[in-house]
């Protein structure tokens, strides 16, 4: 008699020990601390990290373009030939005309 009682504490014993593995794993994965929601945070950290350098980049390429426009005198005079067709005086322009080609 005294065995099956220990046998049936032992099994007892290790059901409930399995439960709270169970709910322990659970709760490691699950809720708003778990491993899954650090995954998530991180790809999300990396994204934004990507996002943040890219606009360093566009932010840097704009500031050289400011500058260059407030002191560069050849990329002004560029950029008013290219943009907005300006000549110098006495300066002549010759328009090409471009013929369409006919693919087979």
């Amino acid at each position: 008699m005294k065995r099956r009682s220990k046998n049936k504490y032992i099994k007892t014993k290790n059901y409930i020990l399995f439960l709270f593995a169970v709910f322990g794993i659970m709760i490691l994965f699950i809720n708003d601390f778990g491993i899954i929601k650090l995954i998530s945070l991180k790809k999300e950290k990396y994204t934004l990290e990507n996002k943040l350098e890219l606009l360093n980049q566009q932010q840097n390429n704009l500031r050289k373009t400011i500058h260059k426009l407030k002191y560069d005198q050849d990329y002004i005079e560029k950029i008013a030939r290219e943009r907005y067709m300006m000549v110098l005086p006495g300066e002549k322009v010759f328009r090409i005309a471009h013929e369409k080609q006919l693919h087979p």
